[in-house]
């Protein structure tokens, strides 16, 4: 849901290259677009490009069927650009992605750790998988 004046929250605010974001980027309408593992594949690879070309530093990220939870430095680009640029070069008439978009920085290492605990473990909570080691979609620098 958007939520009006939402993103003028986000509008001057300031970041350093050692922030740390939890962002929660939802498909339109909720749709389950990443039940299509191509798709879900395709966004993984679009998350690692960014990484690769050092726009992002990626924590741990895992793709739902409706959301992805990334846990995100952003490098050379504000964080509004890096998802932007996320949702821009993965739309297409398969995938839809909702107009806004949740974001929570993260305050010192303990809540780093937990936070990326919480986003890998969400395919088990969600019930989608036995283990989290049984579902395909996610990475998190903490476990090799």
């Amino acid at each position: 849901m958007y939520v009006k004046g939402h993103s003028a929250l986000r509008r001057g605010r300031q970041c350093t290259e050692s922030d740390v974001f939890h962002v929660v980027i939802k498909t339109r309408n909720n749709h389950p677009f990443f039940n299509d593992f191509y798709l879900a594949r395709s966004l993984v690879k679009t998350l690692m490009f960014c990484e690769e070309h050092c726009f992002c530093r990626t924590v741990a990220f895992c793709i739902m069927p409706d959301h992805v939870h990334w846990l995100v430095q952003p490098l050379n680009k504000s964080l509004s650009k890096l998802i932007y640029s996320v949702k821009k070069q993965t739309s297409s008439e398969r995938l839809k992605w909702a107009r806004s978009f949740y974001d929570c920085g993260i305050r010192n290492e303990s809540q780093l750790i937990n936070t990326a605990r919480y986003i890998i473990a969400n395919p088990k909570r969600a019930g989608i998988v036995a283990s989290v080691n049984d579902y395909p979609h996610w990475d998190c620098i903490y476990v090799s």
